[in-house]
């Protein structure tokens, strides 16, 4: 419980150079989590093959896309299978690589779904009143997901920031949250409102007697770390519960687009009040914990597109806010 890394113990006829491959990963900084899951997959399909020999067949059949499995870990799988190919062939194994994948980023492929504030009201107010499941009775659901959308909304955590936060990385004197080991490895301090800090004062007094510093913020019945599929199995729950139509797979809602909503809010936010938006984007970008400012650009295009009346509003003042795109074939 100390520790939530993943330490698969491999068994095919590659498990040496896997297990290698992984502490190599670590050993230069890299948290190699998710990936470690990946790993232990492609050796456990390994071992149903009984593969001695990574040929070209092989490979093409490990880069396969899954019946259901999405273009993102499509990518992510194939990505990490290539860097274990490289690392074989730079120790005397020669491999094929597999081939690249197409790329879907963000910011070309996908338009994520931006709650309303009246929706962010019915989804907290449907959290607060959620009921004890009744085929799991000592689960803690119902106290954890009140406080963590509130997080989520308010502060723009990642999922998995949110679940891996412990006791000691919230300080309520001074209402930050340090955010250790994010996305690429990030680590940055959140301020919180007073609001929210005094929720998380209520939530820890009841989720804890005395609580330890290396305690879980939200920890399972059994104080381990809970799975982020867990945490969303739940939201789709409070979706239905406040009225809010889902999509289906790969369309949304989805929990990450609380973080997205959290952005073009705040943007809009800085928009009525009349700031320059583009100097305090990269405050925004510390913020969200993203690694260059270019990819907090895009909620600003995000909240132009959905608040027109907002642009046309403070244009005047500040200019032109998000220049209009030029079609050159035209």
């Amino acid at each position: 419980m100390l520790v939530c890394e993943f330490n698969p113990v491999f068994k095919s006829q590659f498990a040496d150079k896997l297990q290698a491959f992984l502490r190599s990963k670590r050993a230069i900084g890299y948290r190699y989590e998710s990936e470690s899951h990946i790993l232990s997959r492609i050796d456990k399909h390994l071992c149903e093959i009984n593969c001695t020999a990574l040929t070209e067949d092989v490979i093409n059949e490990l880069t396969t896309k899954r019946i259901g499995e999405s273009d993102k870990t499509h990518s992510s799988r194939v990505s990490i299978l290539k860097q274990f190919c490289l690392f074989l062939n730079r120790h005397g194994v020669v491999v094929a690589l597999p081939q690249r994948t197409k790329n879907h980023g963000f910011s070309k492929t996908f338009t994520p779904y931006i709650f309303t504030r009246v929706q962010i009201q019915r989804i907290l107010h449907s959290a607060d009143t959620m009921p004890k499941s009744l085929q799991h009775p000592n689960s803690n659901h119902y106290k954890i997901m009140p406080i963590i959308l509130r997080l989520l909304y308010c502060c723009g955590l990642r999922i998995n920031e949110a679940l891996s936060l412990r006791v000691e990385n919230i300080d309520l004197k001074r209402g930050i949250i340090t955010i250790k080991h994010g996305k690429n490895d990030d680590c940055r301090n959140v301020p919180m409102s007073e609001s929210l800090n005094q929720c998380f004062a209520e939530y820890l007094a009841q989720m804890y007697v005395v609580p330890k510093d290396n305690d879980f913020v939200f920890p399972t019945s059994k104080g381990e770390l809970y799975c982020s599929g867990v945490i969303y199995s739940h939201f789709r729950e409070l979706l239905w519960l406040s009225n809010i139509p889902h999509g289906g797979r790969g369309n949304g809602p989805r929990l990450h687009d609380i973080r997205h909503t959290f952005a073009v809010h705040s943007l809009q936010n800085l928009i009525l009040k009349g700031k320059d938006t583009y100097l305090l984007l990269p405050i925004l970008s510390t913020y969200l914990g993203h690694k260059s400012i270019y990819a907090t650009e895009k909620y600003l295009r995000l909240t132009s597109e959905m608040y027109p009346d907002i642009l046309e509003k403070v244009e005047t003042a500040l200019g032109k806010l998000v220049p209009e795109v030029v079609d050159y074939e035209d």
